[in-house]
């Protein structure tokens, strides 16, 4: 059950990153003003009146209701009497947001629900990777990280709720899911060379190093990502989130270097496309390829956010493209370590 289970923590990590994504374009991370569960309720409303007082009406611990425009939480199970009485409610202590809509509450919860999948996968892999004979110690050791960095998510997932979206903490989630992307792929990939060796060794010197620099240029673009896409939401609320056509003037100078960094990327991928073609390995031709055209997709998302006003159908594509690119160029880092090693190990034999 290893391969599965890893496969499919990979590809809900995507999916992961996907529904944060759309969270954060449709200004949804406050759907659910409470964690884990979404105004007290472990299914979230789907009316308005959910979260209205109401007289007669019996309230759980935990349960929330907008009164006044602040967000109130039950102390206690009771049923309510007839007017509104503050002695068994509290002020929501850890932020002051106080809204109510139930698209958003659902894109959040939704959200919510894909990590929480993902978590069961990721618990499953852990599981099956004591059952491996191929390094074994490794994939362990793997799955324990795998582990803890999904705990971790749950953890600054928390953490982001409570601080109303505080910007860093967002960045940093984002490179956490980067991390736990890695960390799996790398098992699978330990679990595919166990299966399909391949003892040969690409001749090209340069190959290596120019993925690492590579793949260290597109966290460093992930990273400058992080601060427009920063910049971009701080100026969306000072338009009231209307005339998208003057955002793109008003950004900082990192969308210039965000911009110049992604010409670098794709003049690297392109070299390292040319190379791994010349290299005999059919694997590693195809992934430098997928690659390449990840790249180019990226810059075409990148330049309809600059063109036409910064769409929000393109914000989520160029975010998923962006982590399909780490991914790729992870492989390919792993295939040539792999081959590199078994080839040294077949000279010494």
């Amino acid at each position: 059950m290893f391969r599965p289970m890893a496969r499919l923590t990979f590809l809900f990590t995507f999916l992961v990153i996907l529904a944060g994504s759309v969270v954060r374009t449709t200004e949804s991370g406050m759907g659910c003003p409470d964690w884990p569960k979404c105004f007290g309720y472990y299914i979230p409303p789907t009316d308005p009146s959910q979260v209205d007082f109401h007289a007669n009406q019996p309230y759980t611990k935990g349960m929330m209701v907008i009164v006044n425009d602040t967000l109130w939480r039950a102390t206690s199970s009771f049923t309510s009497k007839a007017t509104f009485e503050r002695s068994t409610w509290e002020k929501y202590p850890k932020h002051d947001y106080a809204e109510f809509y139930v698209q958003k509450t659902w894109i959040e919860y939704i959200n919510r629900l894909l990590g929480a999948i993902m978590g069961i996968f990721v618990l499953g892999t852990v599981v099956s990777a004591f059952f491996q004979t191929h390094k074994k110690g490794l994939q362990i050791a793997l799955g324990i990280g795998v582990l803890l960095f999904t705990g971790f998510q749950a953890w600054l997932g928390a953490l982001v709720v409570a601080s109303n979206l505080a910007p860093i903490k967002i960045t940093v989630h984002m490179l956490a899911a980067l991390l736990l992307l890695a960390v799996v792929q790398w098992m699978i990939e330990i679990n595919a060379a166990e299966n399909r060796p391949y003892p040969r060794k690409t001749n090209d010197k340069l190959l290596l190093p120019l993925t690492l620099v590579a793949l260290a240029f597109t966290i460093i673009q992930v990273l400058i990502g992080t601060q427009v896409r920063e910049a971009v939401d701080t100026i969306a609320n000072e338009f009231g989130h209307e005339q998208r056509e003057l955002w793109i003037e008003q950004l900082p100078s990192s969308f210039l270097i965000h911009r110049a960094f992604s010409l670098l990327i794709l003049a690297l991928s392109t070299v390292i496309v040319m190379r791994a073609k010349k290299s005999g390995i059919p694997e590693l031709s195809r992934l430098a390829t997928l690659s390449g055209f990840i790249v180019l997709a990226e810059v075409a998302a990148g330049l309809s956010l600059a063109l036409f006003d910064i769409p929000k159908a393109a914000q989520p594509i160029h975010l998923v493209l962006a982590s399909m690119l780490f991914s790729a160029q992870f492989g390919i880092l792993l295939l040539l370590s792999r081959k590199s090693h078994e080839g040294s190990s077949s000279i010494s034999k």
